[in-house]
């Protein structure tokens, strides 16, 4: 009979622990959603578009001046592909002038489309690149070659803006 007892004391210390660690888990998810809340709605507003636009076409025109330049330091060429990443992320994460659900239905749709036609981009453009060089007749190890984070980068946030664009048309 004691050891029953026992047991059944220890089952509601148990049972309290369960109960504190269940409360310290509801505060824990209620914390990090409100959290997560936050980063749900990132949004810049309208206004930074056309700065993103300027970055774009600016980070352009520099790259385009820098090719024809000789013997240009490597970081500066990255510095500016970084800014039209910067500016095409401008555009991407800026608040249309109207906002409804539909257009924040689209632009994830967008989003989805943008990251799917990226991942496949990925696989298969190395590919692609591989089999042009071996028409023309570079067939070398250096004709494989694999996608660079700017590329990706851009190539997604291209799509994102283009897509969203065209689903804004025909809605």
């Amino acid at each position: 009979m004691s050891y029953s007892k026992v047991n059944f004391t220890n089952y509601k210390v148990y049972l309290s622990i369960l109960n504190l660690r269940g409360m310290k888990m509801k505060t824990i998810l209620e914390c990090e959603r409100k959290q997560l809340k936050k980063y749900e709605n990132i949004n810049l507003p309208n206004g930074y578009k056309k700065i993103g636009l300027a970055i774009v076409i600016i980070g352009f025109v520099s790259l385009i001046i820098l090719g024809y330049i000789e013997g240009e330091p490597e970081i500066i060429r990255d510095l500016i592909r970084k800014s039209i990443l910067v500016g095409l992320l401008f555009i991407s994460i800026s608040r249309d002038k109207e906002v409804d659900e539909l257009t924040v239905s689209l632009k994830n749709k967008s989003y989805v489309i943008a990251f799917i036609f990226t991942v496949i981009y990925a696989i298969v453009q190395p590919y692609i690149t591989y089999g042009i060089a071996s028409l023309i007749g570079k067939e070398n190890k250096e004709s494989f070659v694999e996608l660079g984070d700017f590329q990706v980068l851009f190539f997604m946030l291209i799509v994102q803006i283009m897509y969203y664009k065209l689903l804004k048309r025909y809605r």
